[in-house]
């Protein structure tokens, strides 16, 4: 009789779950579970089916779940898997907790304390799934992954010493703790107290189980291989936690895969592991060229692309080599080859977006062209899918010039232009795949498409790219990474293209209209709209624009501005020690000084000012050449002189140097 497919099962599994017929549930569930456990049914979904994502509809949220497997609980209170979904919930919102703010943020206090208060419950629940099954593999391998992500509660582990833990609250002084509190808090957004008393004893399959000394990683593991010999998922996971992330590195999980612990499995799956470890070193710190750890990559890699691989496992490979190969061996076309080799696996088999951009460096920037085979087969796959925002835009510009092994068709092109574009916003990734387009471009201009580089530019600033409008801003003026040919330059474009990037938001766009409504682009000078779009830019945070906006007050604004920059603006730059034109800004000031722009002409105060500049850059001739010109004669000095005594010695840029102030030339000898 004809199995049914995963798809049938998953989807009863989630209309039983979803009317709440929870006993026909847990009946199905282990039936289901029967075939897994003696891994006698090929493709039995019962793995896939096991976690809540699958069984869950994704508009259901955390507190929806919660409340729907604990109704499954008090209806089936010795129901396994009811048990053993708990404490996968509870593992997920550890997590939610512990990534908090994102990656790149450091895990206060407060989410470590909640999140482990995510695992007392977690754990609690996998125990309990423990007790109501003889073979609970996914509780032993989940409680795995709980030890080696969170470690063990301090309550298991006395728990597992013969002792008997104490509350929570005898534990640590978690009274008037602003951390408890925080921690808590987490909790009882789910309507959940958290917990304070453990069990007095283990479940009796777990007593009397667990060797001395015994790491809780390696017990777990264990416990799973004994109710489910050679299971593969465990082992994953395991040797997951022996990964580069987790402190360890392809070496360590290569030695487990070569040892006892891995010889009851087949080769085949022992060559997926050794995948697996593979994929941990090549997507890590590249290894240094010509270097023993480079070598041996490399030899591991050719050991098991000569085994029989699952096509995704290849092609995983394959996609994380290409740009290794060509950096270790100083070849492109060695890189371009192994990319060769991954469009041969499968008619479906894609490269990722790393490697998509190695190959149109290498054959468009770098002149490749024997890797010219390499680009089409890209193109024309990602045509075919049109799933790719990136490639399908860059495939929409070779087939608009029928360029890059592909036929010319302008209606074709027009067509995934708009597919990209669909796609950028319905992946909410309009800026990245704008700026990996842009190296794209860039790439089509060296190799002398630039007709291609400015449709592509145009069409998606047309579309609504803010950083493709600004980019054809300094495209126009000629200011670009390549020589523009005078046919496309247009001065009167460019205001418009950088005109349209800033009332996107684009900040550095807001900065470079009020440069070029300065310059006078397309037309006469607009001091008014320049200083309005320099002060846009101080308001939204560029680094510059306030210097920038006091110069052109001095060259071009009234006498109130100028005094405002002399006084305010200038003096509030050199105050800041981290301010990118501080050296600039001293200069400017000093030359106004120096001339009497925006104040009194005093050649004193502009003397101190260009020795501070050399302060911060001693290598800047200009400075040096004021000063020259400062106290260079006689004259000049009884200038200094008599600019001194009228501000009565004072130290003008004392506030901001740390060295003592600069001597006048001869100021220790009586002037005749």
């Amino acid at each position: 009789m004809q199995q049914p497919d995963n798809q049938d099962n998953i989807a009863k599994a989630q209309m039983l779950l979803a009317t709440r017929r929870f006993i026909k549930l847990d009946e199905w569930l282990l039936s289901q579970m029967r075939g897994w456990q003696n891994q006698s049914e090929a493709g039995n979904a019962y793995g896939l089916i096991m976690h809540p994502d699958t069984l869950f509809s994704k508009d259901e949220g955390a507190i929806q779940r919660l409340e729907i497997l604990r109704n499954w609980e008090q209806q089936c209170p010795t129901s396994y898997h009811v048990h053993c979904l708990l404490g996968m919930f509870w593992h997920e919102q550890a997590w939610v907790i512990r990534r908090g703010n994102g990656p790149e943020h450091e895990v206060e206090d407060s989410q470590w304390l909640g999140a482990q208060l995510c695992c007392d419950y977690a754990v609690l629940a996998f125990l309990n799934a423990i007790a109501c099954h003889p073979r609970p593999t996914h509780a032993f391998r989940h409680m795995m992954n709980l030890s080696g992500g969170f470690g063990e509660p301090y309550w298991l582990r006395a728990l597992f010493a013969g002792e008997q833990p104490k509350p929570l609250h005898e534990q640590f002084n978690i009274q008037n703790s602003p951390v408890w509190q925080q921690g808590a808090a987490y909790l009882y957004e789910l309507g959940v107290n958290p917990a304070t008393h453990w069990p007095q004893q283990l479940p009796a399959p777990l007593q009397q189980t667990r060797r001395q000394d015994e790491e809780a990683l390696d017990y777990w593991l264990r416990m799973a291989m004994s109710v489910r010999h050679s299971d593969v998922g465990s082992m994953e996971s395991y040797l997951l936690f022996h990964s580069t992330y987790w402190g360890g590195g392809d070496e360590q999980q290569n030695q487990i895969i070569d040892g006892p612990l891995c010889a009851e499995f087949s080769e085949a799956e022992r060559n997926q592991f050794r995948a697996n470890a593979l994929l941990d070193a090549l997507a890590g710190e590249i290894a240094d060229r010509d270097s023993p750890r480079a070598a041996q990559l490399q030899q591991r890699l050719a050991a098991l692309l000569a085994q029989p691989l699952d096509p995704d496992t290849r092609i995983a490979l394959l996609n994380l080599a290409g740009t290794c190969i060509a950096y270790w061996q100083d070849d492109d076309n060695a890189g371009l080859e192994v990319y060769s080799e991954l469009f041969a696996v499968a008619p479906n088999a894609m490269p990722s977006k790393f490697a998509a951009l190695f190959i149109s460096r290498a054959v468009l920037a770098s002149e490749e062209q024997q890797g010219l085979p390499v680009l089409t087969s890209l193109l024309v796959r990602a045509i075919n899918r049109a799933d790719d925002a990136l490639l399908t835009a860059f495939a929409a510009a070779a087939v608009e010039f029928g360029l890059y092994g592909l036929p010319q068709d302008t209606s074709l092109s027009e067509g995934l232009m708009d597919r990209a574009w669909a796609l950028m916003k319905q992946q909410q990734a309009v800026e990245s795949v704008s700026k990996d387009l842009l190296v794209l471009a860039h790439d089509m201009a060296i190799n002398d498409d630039i007709e291609a580089t400015h449709y592509l530019m145009t069409e998606m600033a047309r579309r609504g790219s803010a950083l493709h409008s600004y980019e054809l801003f300094f495209f126009y003026r000629n200011a670009w990474h390549q020589d523009v040919p005078e046919s496309l330059q247009n001065e009167s474009n460019a205001l418009d293209c950088v005109l349209s990037a800033v009332r996107s938001g684009l900040v550095p766009a807001m900065f470079s209209c009020a440069n070029a409504l300065r310059e006078g682009l397309g037309g006469e000078v607009d001091y008014d709209q320049a200083m309005q779009w320099y002060q846009r830019a101080i308001d939204a945070g560029h680094p510059s624009a306030d210097y920038f906006r006091a110069s052109c007050a001095l060259d071009l604004g009234p006498d109130a501005d100028k005094r405002q920059a002399v006084e305010i603006t200038l003096p509030a730059i050199l105050a800041d020690e981290h301010h990118p034109e501080r050296f600039e800004a001293a200069y400017t000031l000093g030359m106004a000084w120096m001339q009497g722009v925006g104040t009194k002409k005093n050649k004193y105060i502009a003397w101190q000012l260009m020795n501070f500049v050399l302060e911060l850059n001693p290598e800047s001739d200009v400075a040096r050449q004021a000063i020259g010109q400062l106290e260079g004669s006689l004259r000049a000095r009884m200038g200094l002189w008599q600019d001194k005594r009228k501000v009565d010695g004072a130290d003008f840029t004392a506030p901001y140097r740390q060295s003592s102030a600069p001597r006048l030339p001869d100021e220790d000898v009586t002037l005749q």
